[in-house]
């Protein structure tokens, strides 16, 4: 009498399994028949549209291939933008991606809202002077930043301290003033997700559209591939 009613505790938890994962995939075909996400793509949106401010941002990281890049949210120094509800969505992603005004930390006059003269006033601090443990760091950041937009080949993208370009050379001198004024008060990781803020106000475009593809909505403006961006042009994401 126990072996038979544990047999068919078995048997009922097995079809109860069986139910649930039938309903699931229910409910996943309903959904991409209303235009939702398939099960592949699923998989893919693995990033929360941002509903409050935060010190993050999405951007691509270098994988360990050396080539190619991911998506992935990195700290900041600053506050990034939530993303406003009710509006046209290309615009609410430009408004978390683009940052505006001048952040506490910048020289005076380097603000977002001026990407060219902020881009030639980053460039200035290059020659900066740092100390031996400074420069293992300042060594170490550009190795890790990737120039996306303008650089490099979907299968092969160009590391910063490789980078001859206007916005690589700033992001250098970004580093080395942060470094100088703030490195015992933020990581390496704030710091780039922080150089990355800057790299947005001179490639709105791309990094929206990595922003829209990380939030599963890569169809609203399409993905222009990029540097590092990997063979199907969209850092392995499926859409």
């Amino acid at each position: 009498m126990k072996f038979h009613l544990n047999s068919s505790i078995v048997i009922l938890t097995f079809f109860l399994f069986i139910l649930l994962g039938l309903n699931q995939f229910l409910i996943a075909s309903v959904s991409t028949s209303l235009g939702g996400s398939s099960m592949t793509s699923i998989a893919g949106d693995f990033f929360h549209i941002k509903s409050a401010s935060a010190k993050v941002i999405i951007m691509p990281i270098l994988n360990p291939d050396g080539r190619t890049t991911s998506l992935k949210s990195m700290p900041t120094i600053t506050d990034v933008a939530a993303e406003p509800k009710g509006r046209d969505i290309a615009q609410d992603a430009m408004h978390v991606m683009v940052g505006t005004g001048s952040p506490f930390y910048a020289p005076s006059g380097v603000s977002f809202d001026n990407p060219v003269g902020a881009e030639k006033a980053w460039g200035s601090y290059q020659s900066l002077q740092l100390t031996a443990s400074q420069e293992q760091r300042f060594t170490a950041l550009t190795h890790i930043l990737t120039c996306n937009y303008c650089c490099g080949t979907p299968m092969r993208v160009t590391i910063n301290a490789s980078g001859s370009c206007a916005h690589a050379q700033a992001a250098r001198g970004f580093f080395r003033y942060m470094l100088k004024k703030y490195g015992d008060t933020y990581s390496n990781k704030q710091l780039l997700g922080e150089a990355f803020r800057w790299q947005a106000i001179w490639f709105p475009q791309g990094v929206v559209q990595d922003y829209l593809l990380a939030t599963g909505r890569g169809n609203v403006l399409g993905h222009q591939t990029h540097g590092g961006a990997g063979i199907d042009g969209k850092h392995g994401i499926t859409l």
